[in-house]
């Protein structure tokens, strides 16, 4: 049970520093940073976990608000005897919900610390004094030493929580890193992130990436640009430059001295030059190594909060006349959000209803419109024909690419996959009786190619994605099976990077990488972010289609459903299944393909209505989703 745990020292002022046990690690990794400066300058240093110890008369307190009043129970909250002698260290943005939360508490405490400049200054506008106390090298974090030893396998790094902005940028940068090694761990917010998290890099792991990375790339999460100091100091204490767009608050470093800065739009150019230009980098990361370590270590910038505590210290108090009794450590249990079927269920309209059925109106009629053309066709033989093309040595990879009436794309699909740097590997493509041209398209662009390995199977009769799926797998030759879509594009370095990680992890069942969506405007933003995590199906989809599988896993669950209530749904319908038999997915952290998004997609049908698609899967897989979510339309979620 976490309870105050006093160092021994020398005499000098008393600091308990109060956290939760759920806090993100990162803050943990600060504030066990700052404590160890504290006690260094003579301070005598406490640690409470998960409460406010009882009030004792000269002792100074000190939190961050918006990393524990959230994740403890409000008995464990600072009573207004706290907060008299209670520093406040503020480390978010104006105009997050988390500034917002420490600037309340901040106005009730006796004195307020910031990390950021735009911090003090918003806390001014609002009549709270608080000083600024810069963020500085921290001995604990450097892995490096300042010594060219290593090797730096890893060309670009990024951490960071996904938000629109930052995919897109990450997304605008892909073609650059083509033939380059890339590590980005974009996260979410859902929870904070403990030390074990599998998505999120904190610690001894994240000091090894940094040191066997040359640049990391820094994106702000929106407009407010100021430098997160927090992050980019772990990065320069081993040998990682930053290259970030234009920042404020950054100083005393010197942009192109000690970091690379370019703007949002010139993000994709400037990384590319700088990975260019080794000497520069191996000057950048030696300049900046030097300065903070010798001129800005943490022991030297920690100077206005030491200001603050012996102010804080120095101030008399009267002690309580009622004192009150201890308060047990109080974490607070953190509640998941209601997942993806128990949403839609309590709040399921008549329009919701009408939604539905106009989606299997629209299912309906086209399928009435393919079996129409079918029909009225007579070019195409009631039966498959099948067509081999190019060498027929063995191979490791099938890619398995399904067309309906894709003529003006098909192409590029076809290219992608022609360009791969992998050499074992084959192309099945389907046709599922196409009503366009897309059967010519597909037979002119694989003609272009007599060294490609390819299959063209152009079906008798058309019946949908999942049986054109599981026909190419049926005739592929590959133990792996990689899934493409027509609309979509394949990086040359995919199959290489998906073969090497599913080597790695014999266990995986499949594998993934990051994908760029793109519009005519250009990239949008990333899909399949997300590490492999079975619970986190329950709140929807985050793995998309093209993935690489093994084939021994899609043919032991019985391939993609053909059920027609999951249109649209089938690789979900597939992870899901994969999920109750407890295997697992790994996640290449690299972008490895492009999606393309239009208004002709598959996804605007299926998006038309959510609900008999969620029963359906509720149906099918009731140990992924529990049981108590199975309710009728009237019900309420518990």
């Amino acid at each position: 049970m976490p309870t105050v745990v006093e160092s021994s020292c020398a005499n000098g002022a008393r600091v308990c520093i109060v956290s939760a046990s759920g806090q993100n690690v990162f803050f943990a990794e600060l504030l066990e940073a700052i404590g160890n400066v504290l006690t260094a300058t003579g301070m005598l240093v406490e640690h409470s976990v998960d409460r406010f110890p009882v009030w004792r008369e000269g002792v100074v307190y000190l939190f961050v608000p918006h990393e524990y009043t959230p994740l403890v129970e409000a008995v464990a909250y600072p009573t207004e005897m706290h907060l008299a002698r209670t520093i406040v260290l503020c480390t978010e943005q104006p105009g997050t919900s988390w500034f917002e939360e420490a600037a309340e508490l901040a106005a009730r405490a006796a004195a307020v610390v910031d990390i950021n400049l735009l911090g003090v200054q918003a806390l001014d506008r609002r009549g709270i004094e608080a000083s600024l106390m810069q963020l500085g090298y921290v001995p604990e974090w450097d892995r490096w030493g300042g010594k060219d030893t290593q090797a730096r396998p890893t060309d670009v790094v990024f951490m960071g929580a996904h938000t629109p902005r930052r995919g897109r940028a990450l997304a605008r940068c892909a073609p650059w890193l083509i033939g380059r090694k890339a590590a980005l761990t974009v996260t979410e917010s859902l929870l904070p992130h403990s030390l074990d998290s599998t998505s999120f890099l904190s610690g001894e792991r994240r000091w090894e990436v940094l040191k066997r990375s040359k640049v990391m790339v820094n994106i702000h999460r929106n407009e407010l640009g100021y430098l997160e100091w927090l992050r980019v100091l772990g990065a320069m204490a081993n040998g990682c430059v930053v290259l970030t767009e234009h920042s404020l608050g950054f100083e005393p470093l010197v942009p192109g001295e000690h970091f690379l800065s370019a703007s949002y739009e010139n993000l994709p150019l400037a990384l590319d030059a700088a990975l260019s230009d080794p000497d520069r980098l191996r000057e950048i990361s030696h300049a900046v190594y030097g300065f903070i370590r010798d001129e800005l270590p943490l022991s030297m910038t920690i100077t206005p909060l030491v200001r603050a505590i012996e102010k804080v210290a120095a101030e008399s108090y009267e002690p309580p006349t009622i004192v009150t009794p201890p308060v047990p450590p109080s974490p607070r249990r953190l509640e998941l959000p209601p997942t993806e079927y128990q949403r839609i269920i309590s709040h399921r309209s008549d329009s919701d209803r009408v939604r539905a059925a106009l989606k299997s109106l629209v299912l309906g009629q086209q399928e009435l419109s393919r079996r129409i053309c079918e029909t009225a066709s007579e070019a195409r033989p009631p039966h498959d024909a099948i067509e081999l093309c190019g060498p027929r040595e063995d191979v490791r990879v099938s890619i398995v690419l399904t067309v309906y009436d894709y003529a003006s794309v098909v192409a590029h699909a076809i290219s992608s996959a022609a360009h791969s740097d992998f050499q074992s590997y084959e192309l099945i493509v389907i046709d599922d009786c196409s009503r366009d041209d897309s059967l010519e398209v597909i037979r002119r662009e694989i003609t272009k190619r007599p060294r490609l390995a390819a299959t063209i199977i152009a079906r008798g009769r058309n019946q949908g994605l999942a049986a054109a799926r599981n026909c190419g797998v049926e005739h592929a030759r590959g133990e792996l099976i990689f899934v493409l879509d027509a609309d979509n594009m394949v990086y040359s370095h995919c199959l290489s990077r998906l073969v090497d990680v599913l080597d790695e992890d014999p266990g995986a069942s499949f594998a993934y990488g990051m994908i760029e969506t793109f519009g005519p405007e250009g990239p949008r933003d990333l899909m399949s972010w997300n590490a492999w995590d079975p619970m986190r199906l329950r709140y929807g989809n985050y793995i998309d289609a093209m993935a690489m599988i093994r084939r021994s896993a899609i043919e032991e669950v019985g391939g993609y459903t053909g059920d027609r209530r999951l249109h649209g749904w089938e690789d979900f319908d597939l992870w899901c299944a994969f999920a109750d038999r407890g295997w697992h997915g790994a996640q290449v952290n690299e972008i490895l393909t492009r999606y393309r998004m239009g208004a002709s997609s598959m996804i605007s049908t299926t998006d038309i209505d959510a609900f008999v698609a969620w029963e359906a899967l509720v149906e099918r897989h009731p140990a992924l989703i529990p049981s108590r979510s199975v309710v009728s339309d009237d019900a309420e979620v518990a």
